[in-house]
């Protein structure tokens, strides 16, 4: 490589903080400024672009997909067909990106997400660098997964993937790797003050969205508040996402919890910048998703400030948490199984600590964000030499 820094251009799909673009911000500051100069282009403004301007990332803001960026897993086909009116606006922005790709000249782009790695298919054509596809979720069972296959045969010089759960979609590829996603861990750190005698917090932690399994969590706090009448239930996180199927999801779990009398006993504390200072304030982390998790960050961050965690089995939350270790694993869906392992704890504060003290151990080898940003430059070390 020469001694000039190399130009990275990040093409995200969303344009809030859900996991996906967490890590698109982490890489964004990590990576080692006198070697890699990273631009990122975000499909709107919102709280990512904020944090890369913060943080002094050159951040090109451009809605490449038009009315599209609405597609999501619960869009109809009315709605695909639909979004097919924006193909014009999408091929004036390919266009334009192009130019500034090769004018800059951008040597390598990393997409994060369906649309973005679609996007970039469409760039494929008209650029001459090197392509990453950093696949965040599991797409066999989406729509598109036929297209996406023919596609990630072609366009892409890599396929990275969070977890080996991930990586078996992909089996007999020859161009996936697997680089499990970090957290800082002097952010993410245990609270230096000892919580035994305080009040018993249970959060759960993410986007509000129906296969997060929030519902489960309301029906197995139900169940809890007969047992421990004094614990309380934190739900954090808001609707990050402008996708079909997910604005009113709020609303909705907001009723549920009224309707089963936990109002006085369920907090929503909506979007919140400061994930670890909440952390620190709880007792477990739930972790209930119906559907398998592609990686689940949350529980990687609440392991790291030192909470036990209890979350649903398959996907990638076996590869994070270990069973009776670091936390609890139950069967998706199951809102009894779900409350016994939160009353098993909480009633017993030596093993929860236990617990604990043996997440922070096990994240800090597994987990450390620094160790996935020095992976991801000795990749890109590797895909521009």
């Amino acid at each position: 490589m020469s001694g000039r820094a190399s130009q990275i251009l990040h093409i995200s799909t969303g344009g809030e903080l859900g996991g996906a673009e967490r890590v698109v911000l982490d890489l964004a500051r990590g990576l080692h400024r006198e070697r890699f100069q990273v631009h990122v282009l975000v499909p709107r403004h919102g709280r990512l672009a904020e944090a890369l301007r913060a943080a002094g990332i050159p951040t090109l803001v451009v809605e490449y997909w038009g009315r599209g960026h609405r597609l999501g897993r619960y869009s109809s086909w009315r709605e695909y067909a639909s979004a097919l009116l924006s193909l014009p606006h999408v091929a004036r922005t390919i266009r334009a990106l192009a130019r500034f790709v090769n004018e800059t000249p951008i040597e390598l782009i990393h997409a994060h997400g369906i649309k973005a790695q679609a996007f970039s298919a469409g760039l494929a054509l008209f650029v001459r660098a090197r392509i990453i596809w950093h696949v965040h979720d599991f797409l066999r069972h989406r729509r598109f997964w036929r297209g996406f296959q023919v596609l990630g045969r072609r366009v892409p010089d890599l396929l990275l993937v969070p977890s080996r759960a991930v990586a078996r979609e992909f089996a007999g590829w020859g161009n996936v790797l697997v680089i499990p996603n970090g957290v800082d861990l002097q952010h993410f750190s245990p609270s230096p003050l000892q919580r035994a005698d305080g009040p018993r917090r249970v959060g759960m932690l993410g986007a509000l969205a129906p296969w997060k399994g929030h519902e489960v969590f309301l029906r197995a706090a139900e169940r809890v508040s007969r047992i421990l009448p004094g614990v309380e239930f934190l739900i954090v996180g808001d609707e990050i996402y402008d996708t079909t199927g997910h604005r009113g999801f709020r609303r909705r779990l907001e009723r549920e919890a009224a309707r089963r009398g936990l109002a006085s006993r369920v907090r929503f504390t909506g979007f919140c910048a400061d994930v670890a200072a909440i952390l620190r304030e709880l007792s477990l982390v739930v972790h209930c998703s119906l559907d398998p998790e592609p990686f689940g960050r949350v529980l990687v961050e609440a392991m790291a400030c030192g909470v036990p965690v209890i979350a649903t089995r398959g996907g990638a939350t076996e590869e994070i948490v270990r069973e009776g270790e670091t936390g609890l694993l139950v069967p998706p869906g199951d809102a009894e199984r779900l409350a016994e392992a939160i009353i098993a704890l909480l009633q017993d504060p030596q093993r929860s600590a236990q617990m604990g003290r043996s997440a922070r151990a096990w994240v800090e080898g597994a987990f450390d964000v620094r160790a996935q940003i020095r992976r991801i430059e000795e990749l890109y070390d590797s895909l521009l030499s």
